[in-house]
């Protein structure tokens, strides 16, 4: 009998056996396999590992699947810059020039309202052709109506008549309109013959 029961005992058996009284007893069956790790065999449907159960550093990129992190996963703030762009010159630089290149400015004392650099100052009265040909001398330009009352809305309220840009003829004489803005800041259109003495201011166009 005692010869027959050893010919049945095997490793396997005895480890049953004693698994199966760790659980009738209320223990914890360790899971054995031979080579001192969990396998997955060892792991019950929908069980999880915790995180305190990985050692540190025991977990790197070669156990990830590739592209398997989505950006909630990743700290931001590790990622050092991508070593394409930090060798490509359009990643800090547009056409060789740094982007404050290419932010609107005007040239000279002139300040900027919008996409238009005016003078803060009006220019002694002149006459219309003057005006005209005082602007051009320095590259400069009149401004039209719509440019001259965003001018004063950068300036303060009142304003006297100023030139504006082209001229018109009436009963037989040249007229320009001219511009002005009250106290209330409300711009006043008006005409003045081209041989009255008006004051004016030039403006051009911001560059970058």
């Amino acid at each position: 009998m005692k010869q027959r029961l050893r010919s049945k005992l095997t490793y396997a058996n005895v480890i049953s056996t004693v698994c199966l009284f760790l659980l009738l007893g209320g223990g914890t069956a360790v899971a054995l396999n031979g080579t001192n790790s969990v396998q997955s065999d060892d792991l019950g449907p929908g069980a999880q590992v915790k995180a305190p159960d990985v050692a540190d550093d025991a977990v790197n990129g070669a156990n990830v699947i590739n592209n398997g992190l989505t950006g909630a996963d990743v700290k931001e703030s590790t990622l050092g810059k991508v070593p394409s762009a930090a060798a490509a010159d359009n990643a800090t630089n547009l056409d060789g020039k740094p982007a404050s290149d290419y932010r609107l400015h005007c040239p000279g004392n002139l300040d900027r309202a919008a996409d238009l650099c005016y003078e803060v100052d009006p220019r002694p009265a002149a006459k219309y052709h003057e005006a005209l040909k005082a602007c051009a001398l320095d590259q400069r330009r009149l401004p039209d109506a719509g440019e001259l009352a965003l001018v004063y809305d950068h300036l303060s309220a009142n304003q006297n008549y100023e030139w504006t840009v082209g001229y018109f003829t009436s009963s037989g004489g040249s007229f320009a309109d001219v511009l002005a803005q009250n106290s209330s800041r409300v711009v006043i259109p008006a005409a003045n013959t081209i041989d009255s003495a008006t004051e004016f201011r030039c403006v051009t166009s911001a560059t970058n």
